[in-house]
C-alpha cells in the first residue's frame, strides 16, 4: 500500500519533461552529449569588434577622401578678398558665378571654375575706426586681436604666394600690398588709364561697369579697389613656366573685369 502511495507521489511531483524522458527510457542523469549550438557572428563580434569598428571607420575615411579628390574641382583662377566687411558663403557663391560668365576654360579641364578666398581682418587704424563708432552709438566694441592678427599674417602669406593674383581689398589691405611694390601698374596691361582707376595700380572696384551688371559686387563698400599683384617672385622656387601660364590667366581675367561692357539691349541704372 505505502509502495503505491509512493509511486503516486513521484508521479504527480513528476515534471512533465521527466515523464516524457522516462517514458522514452532514456536516463534523466546521462550527460547530454549533443552538439552545443553557437551564433557564429556573436561569437566572431565578441573576439573581433575592435578591429571590425576600427577596419570600417578607416574605410570609410578613405572612400570619403576620394570621393572628394575625384570630385574636387580645379580652379582656374584664384580672387583674393580682404577688409574688415565680411560676406556670407551664397554672396561668395554668387560672385564667383558672377566671373565665371566672363571667363573661358583657362586649365582645359572641361570646367569653368573661379574660386574666391576671403580673408577677413581689420588693420590697426580700421580697428580704431570701429571702436570710435561702436562707442558714438553707445556700443562696447569687442576686437579679438589674436585672430586679427593671425588674420593678417594669413593675407601677407596670401597676397605674396603663387596663386590669388586679382584683389580686391579695403583701402587699408590694399596700402599694405602697395607699399611693397606688389601690384602691377595698369600701364603695363591698359592704352589708357582705365575709367574708376585711383593711382596707377588699383581701381575702384563699386564704379566699373562689371560691378553694375552685377550687382552682387555692389556690396562691398564704396572705396573698395581692384588690382592685379605682379607675378609672384615664389614662382621661381617651383615650376616657373607653370606659374606665368596660371598667371596670365588672372592676367585675362582683370583685364575682362575692368574692360567690361554692358551687353547689347541693357539700360544702365542711373546713378
Amino acid at each position: 500500500m505505502n509502495d503505491n502511495n509512493d509511486k503516486n507521489n513521484i508521479n504527480e511531483n513528476e515534471s512533465n519533461a521527466a515523464r516524457r524522458i522516462r517514458l522514452r527510457g532514456e536516463d534523466m542523469n546521462e550527460p547530454d552529449n549533443s552538439p552545443l549550438k553557437i551564433d557564429k557572428w556573436a561569437n566572431f563580434w565578441y573576439h573581433h569588434k575592435t578591429k571590425v569598428i576600427m577596419i570600417s571607420f578607416f574605410s570609410i575615411m578613405i572612400l570619403i577622401g576620394l570621393v572628394q579628390l575625384l570630385t574636387r574641382q580645379n580652379p582656374d583662377v584664384y580672387i583674393l578678398y580682404s577688409g574688415p566687411d565680411y560676406i556670407t558663403p551664397n554672396q561668395n557663391v554668387e560672385m564667383c558665378d558672377a566671373l565665371e560668365e566672363i571667363m573661358i576654360d583657362y586649365n582645359g579641364d572641361g570646367k569653368v571654375y573661379a574660386q574666391l578666398n576671403d580673408l577677413v581682418f581689420m588693420t590697426a587704424d580700421q580697428i580704431k575706426e570701429y571702436e570710435s563708432e561702436a562707442r558714438a552709438d553707445g556700443e562696447e566694441p569687442y576686437v579679438d586681436l589674436t585672430h586679427h592678427k593671425n588674420t593678417h599674417d594669413r593675407f601677407v602669406y596670401e597676397v605674396f604666394g603663387q596663386n590669388s593674383s586679382i584683389c580686391i581689398l579695403a583701402p587699408d589691405q590694399y596700402e599694405i600690398v602697395k607699399a611693397e611694390g606688389g601690384f602691377l601698374p595698369l600701364s603695363e596691361l591698359f592704352d589708357e588709364v582705365p575709367e574708376g582707376a585711383i593711382d596707377e595700380y588699383g581701381i575702384n572696384l563699386v564704379s566699373t561697369k562689371f560691378a553694375e551688371f552685377y550687382p552682387i559686387f555692389q556690396i562691398f563698400p564704396e572705396d573698395t579697389v581692384i588690382a592685379l599683384r605682379r607675378l609672384s617672385t615664389m614662382s621661381a622656387l617651383g615650376n616657373k613656366k607653370k606659374a606665368e601660364i596660371r598667371y596670365e590667366y588672372h592676367v585675362d581675367l582683370f583685364e575682362k573685369i575692368i574692360s567690361f561692357e554692358f551687353p547689347e539691349g541693357y539700360t544702365p541704372k542711373s546713378k
